[in-house]
């Protein structure tokens, strides 16, 4: 079965410290479980702060942990002085660690990036909020699409 930790900010640096210390991904391994990091890379503003918090992520953590690595351009274009993430020295010296790189689609802030953010901060999974009557059906289409994209990256990539 897969096992989702869904962590915030806040308890971030403390769980990534009791993973590793604890060698967690070597005990998953021998367990005949693979673990699988998912870290998000933002545009604009925290887009430096994201990668090298990925580069410390794949440096920190054992090789056997693999990563997933989601590419948000919410707050902007994922891209430095021209490169973009995969050009960047934090992706080509981890590069082998990285199962898959998902795109998150770019959103038109007023329908589908509000339906997502609202599904969201409800803390619903897609497939609940597509069966919601309480969202209007448009709400559920605009769902049901990014859901489509997203999904479809994922099965491509063999993402469990």
């Amino acid at each position: 079965d897969d096992v989702i930790i869904d962590n915030g900010a806040s308890s971030f640096v403390p769980l990534t410290h009791y993973l590793i210390s604890n060698q967690v991904p070597a005990l998953l391994q021998d367990m005949g479980h693979e673990m699988v990091v998912h870290t998000v890379i933002t545009g604009s503003q925290a887009l430096l702060d994201t990668v090298s918090g990925f580069a410390q992520l794949a440096s920190q953590f054992p090789p056997e942990a693999l990563f997933v690595v989601w590419l948000n351009p919410f707050w902007g274009t994922v891209e430095h002085e021209g490169k973009s993430f995969e050009q960047m020295k934090a992706y080509t010296a981890n590069k082998a660690r990285v199962s898959a790189i998902v795109n998150i689609p770019a959103l038109k802030e007023d329908t589908y990036g509000r339906d997502l953010s609202d599904m969201l901060q409800e803390r619903l999974t897609f497939d609940e909020a597509l069966a919601m009557d309480s969202f209007t059906i448009m709400t559920r289409q605009r769902l049901k699409i990014i859901k489509g994209q997203l999904f479809n990256q994922l099965d491509s990539a063999a993402v469990l």
